[in-house]
């Protein structure tokens, strides 16, 4: 809109002036779920000696940049597989797991979104590859909080309760026989489904 343009060129002017708080006055006129915003705000913080402060915005970015994007590859696969448009959708399933692990997401994170290819083809071996390495890197979920790119942002600690619970909604999702029949043959798809929560590592 015509604010934001008008924002934006005299956020650039002060900018070029070097007059960082006359510029910061007009990021308000930005919403806050605007990334724009952030990234504008790390620039000032890298020019006023504030560098640790811009890191932490940047790597705000990035992660959101990686929850929209992992997003919106979801929502395309959902519909190449409805158009049967297979090859698409395996595209963007592989497209997820090189996402996650360019984001530094952890093994969860790129293992899981091939459980719904895996299945929707209904081969046997792929899905209990899949199915255990989901449960192998449960504790690990967060992984990515350890990671150098997000290094100056502020994580809660994860509860190991949720770690048990997440373990115990994902065995009973494995256990749905009606989107599992084609694996009631498998001894170690029986194996698995017969674990209990006390087995996360």
């Amino acid at each position: 809109n015509i604010r934001n343009r008008a924002a934006d060129s005299l956020f650039a002017f002060y900018l070029r002036k070097k007059q960082y708080e006359k510029a910061e006055e007009y990021l308000y006129y930005f919403s806050k779920e605007n990334p724009e915003r952030k990234i504008k705000q790390a620039y000032l913080y890298s020019q006023t000696d504030k560098v640790e402060l811009a890191y932490k915005e940047y790597e705000e970015v990035l992660l959101s940049s990686y929850q929209m994007v992992s997003m919106v590859l979801q929502s395309m696969y959902i519909l190449a597989m409805h158009d049967h448009e297979n090859d698409k959708a395996y595209l963007l399933a592989q497209k997820q797991q090189k996402l996650a692990g360019i984001f530094e997401m952890g093994k969860y994170h790129e293992i899981s979104c091939m459980l719904e290819w895996v299945t929707s083809k209904k081969n046997e071996l792929e899905t209990i590859e899949v199915m255990e390495q989901m449960l192998g890197s449960i504790a690990n979920i967060y992984d990515f909080t350890k990671s150098e790119l997000y290094s100056h942002m502020s994580f809660r600690e994860l509860n190991e309760s949720f770690s048990k619970e997440l373990y115990e909604n994902l065995l009973e999702c494995f256990r749905n026989e009606e989107t599992y029949e084609y694996m009631k043959d498998n001894s170690r798809w029986r194996k698995l489904v017969n674990r209990n929560v006390e087995t996360i590592e």
